[in-house]
């Protein structure tokens, strides 16, 4: 197995090199406390429901409409669970459901958009 070259360098002050990093992501940017709450919130889903289940396939509005009752319930100051970190759950299986199972896009108006 070789290493990626993109062909463009980044250079430091000590002379040394690197593969650019544009485009690649930037994780060193991550606010890492947030993403410690989603890590906690998948491990008492995956107690709830059993590991991976969300893998199984759930239409993108169930994640919407969850993740929008979760921030009215955080801005009305609901206390009962963590809504912010519901909301951000539903939102990042959203995301991975579009990016990993297309179909199950469901949205009328966004799919016109």
């Amino acid at each position: 197995m070789i290493i990626k070259d993109s062909g463009n360098r980044t250079s430091f002050k000590s002379g040394a090199t690197r593969d650019i990093q544009e485009g690649k992501g930037r994780f060193d940017l991550l606010p890492w406390c947030a993403i410690h709450e989603l890590a906690i919130h998948c491990e008492e889903g995956a107690l709830k429901y059993g590991e991976r289940n969300v893998e199984k396939g759930i239409p993108i509005h169930s994640f919407i409409d969850s993740a929008f009752r979760h921030l009215s319930k955080y801005m009305e100051g609901a206390t009962d669970e963590n809504h912010l970190r519901s909301a951000f759950w539903n939102i990042a299986f959203a995301i991975w459901t579009e990016k990993n199972k297309p179909e199950l896009q469901d949205i009328p108006t966004r799919k016109e958009c």
